[in-house]
């Protein structure tokens, strides 16, 4: 009996060892900004099936460019079964190609995650320290695919511990099961909880996850502005397009054809309209209608069943908002060499960064106040936030790191949902993901369009992480989708998309009209009647889907060639068929450039 109790202490003992020595190595190389390069070694540890990586801050020496980890299972040779995948959904396999690499940089990564799967294993790759600083890259030379993440410190010293996950999968995995694991992993650390528990205390996330987003933009200067830094005396007109009593109108027409159901968003409603003097917001333009007539208007649309929120923006300001007294340079975000960051031209003139804790504090809760008590209810819009990575902060008065950037875009985003119900923005960066409701639309990547050289196709990666969690739309493309290609229409339910319309989506005087130029428009009514004709049209084919918005996507296969299946948490399946012939799956006929719905599950 003590022989056999001795084995079995010994053996517990083996396996708690086994849990925290080093299990493999991985290769680190440093490039400084003087351009020497350094390679070292790190060991991992693991417990489970993962393996840890910490580099701890103090030891990066000073004047590092970049620090790249290289992985021993993330390196394959040409014609090696396999893949990888980036969070933004480009995906690739080991085939043959030119040498050639991509890149996803830190400002555009929705997600800390790399997927690999070479014939060394399948790995999920989490970041959690120093996430916003790193790019992702594959590279191919000589028939060797190389696959890591690439720190970027522009000399300077890393605020916080580098640190990554490998979470090792089994032989078989695929990019859904390196997805569900991430997913997993943000579910066990609470950073987000399934639509179906959230919507139980909340109506008003209910309502919008059974509804399709519909915006409105009323009006707007030139865009891009001709007039740069504007004044009382210089800033240019706006165009009036959608008056308050024309939106009345608008949700006339929803209810008369039979549109049940809608969150509609005001965008442009403001002072100058749509992106015209931010941070200025009031008063409501009289051009418009003035105050008492937004206030009649989102009655009307609450009292015919619809819900009401409106657009607005802090990550952005405009000189135009000296106009009303509010214009400040300290609220704004610092360059590293002490100068404004200015980046492009719009409504307002010259758009800069603003630093999210100078809005909180200073106009976030008393607008949001006076929003509120406008009457605006449901899923508060605020831009840009959740479509690009947290920035750096290097003014001497206020200075924020990207985590520090991070923490407070998350408290504006907590005010809203707090304010108003919910909170959509722009796009799907996860950092802000307990404080998000919807994402406008998780992609930039147009369908219609090819993939880079180093890329296969483009798929549902992150909806596999977060449908059944957040609502979304998965490409800026999907805007009206059905007065559009049937590609676009097939992407948006093969994603599991919420459908969203938008009148006057094309806006800008010249330029990339990033939403597409097909267009809702009602400057007659007989635009207005053919607009939500086509917005009907989308109201039909949601119903039937509409469900979804409460189930993950488990499964996202190509099941035969040009031929897709996705499968959600209560069973439904959806076939899209890509290709220009019927395919026959499982019995049915599917058309080309259509897609089919197998019921769920008997519950």
């Amino acid at each position: 009996m003590k022989y056999y109790l001795i084995l079995l202490i010994l053996s517990v003992f083996g396996l708690l060892l086994a849990s925290v020595l080093p299990a493999a190595e991985v290769k680190l190389v440093y490039k400084y900004t003087d351009g020497k390069t350094e390679t070292k070694t790190a060991e991992l540890t693991q417990k489970n099936n993962i393996e840890y990586l910490k580099i701890a801050k103090e030891t990066v020496p000073e004047g590092v460019q970049h620090i790249e980890v290289h992985h021993p299972a993330a390196e394959a040779k040409t014609g090696d079964v396999g893949f990888y995948v980036f969070s933004n959904g480009q995906y690739g396999t080991f085939k043959e190609r030119a040498n050639g690499a991509y890149t996803l940089s830190h400002k555009y990564c929705p997600m800390p995650l790399l997927g690999i799967k070479t014939p060394q294993g399948t790995i999920s790759v989490i970041l959690t320290g120093m996430r916003y600083e790193a790019d992702y890259l594959v590279i191919l030379r000589d028939g060797v695919y190389r696959i890591f993440p690439r720190f970027i410190l522009d000399g300077d010293k890393p605020y916080d511990d580098i640190a990554l996950e490998f979470h090792q999968l089994g032989k078989d995995a695929t990019y859904s099961d390196i997805a569900k694991e991430y997913r997993k992993f943000q579910l066990d650390n609470g950073r987000c909880v399934p639509l179906k528990e959230r919507v139980k205390n909340n109506p008003v996330l209910g309502y919008a996850a059974q509804a399709m987003e519909v915006r409105v933009r009323l009006g707007w200067k030139p865009v891009p502005s001709p007039v740069k830094e504007q004044t009382a005396e210089n800033e240019p007109p706006m165009h009036t397009a959608i008056t308050f009593d024309r939106f009345k109108q608008i949700v006339d027409e929803f209810k008369k054809q039979g549109v049940a159901k809608a969150q509609f968003c005001l965008v442009g409603w403001n002072i100058g309209g749509h992106d015209g003097r931010y941070p200025q917001i009031f008063p409501v333009d009289e051009r418009l209608g003035g105050e008492a007539k937004l206030r009649e208007a989102i009655k009307h649309a609450q009292d015919n069943g619809y819900q009401v929120v409106c657009h607005t923006n802090n990550s952005d300001a405009y000189h135009a908002s000296s106009i009303g007294g509010l214009w400040d340079e300290n609220f704004l975000l610092r360059k590293k060499d002490g100068n404004l960051n200015t980046y492009t031209t719009w409504g307002g003139g010259n758009m800069y960064e603003t630093c999210p804790k100078q809005m909180y504090e200073r106009f976030v809760k008393s607008d949001y106040q006076k929003l509120k008590e406008l009457g605006f209810r449901g899923l508060h819009y605020v831009d840009v936030f959740s479509t690009v990575a947290p920035r750096t902060c290097y003014s001497k008065e206020h200075p924020l790191t990207k985590e520090g950037y991070a923490h407070w875009t998350k408290q504006i985003f907590k005010e809203a949902q707090n304010t108003f119900g919910g909170l959509a923005s722009e796009g799907g960066f996860d950092y802000c993901i307990e404080n998000l409701d919807y994402g406008l639309y998780i992609s930039f990547y147009n369908p219609e369009t090819p993939v880079n050289p180093m890329l296969d196709r483009h798929i549902p990666f992150w909806h596999l992480v977060y449908n059944g969690i957040i609502l979304n739309t998965p490409y800026t493309a999907a805007v009206n989708y059905t007065i559009k290609s049937p590609l676009v229409k097939l992407k948006l339910v093969e994603f599991g998309g919420r459908p969203i319309f938008y009148f006057y989506s094309k806006f800008r005087s010249s330029g990339n009209n990033w939403m597409g130029d097909d267009d809702l428009t009602c400057a007659t009514d007989e635009e207005l009647v053919k607009s939500v004709q086509n917005v009907k049209k989308g109201f039909d084919e949601f119903e039937t889907l509409k469900r979804l918005q409460y189930e993950t996507m488990e499964e996202h296969t190509e099941i035969a060639d040009k031929i897709f299946k996705s499968v959600f948490s209560d069973g439904t399946s959806i076939i899209s068929n890509y290709g220009d012939a019927d395919a026959l799956i499982d019995g049915k006929t599917v058309k080309p450039m259509s897609y089919i719905v197998n019921p769920p599950r008997q519950q």
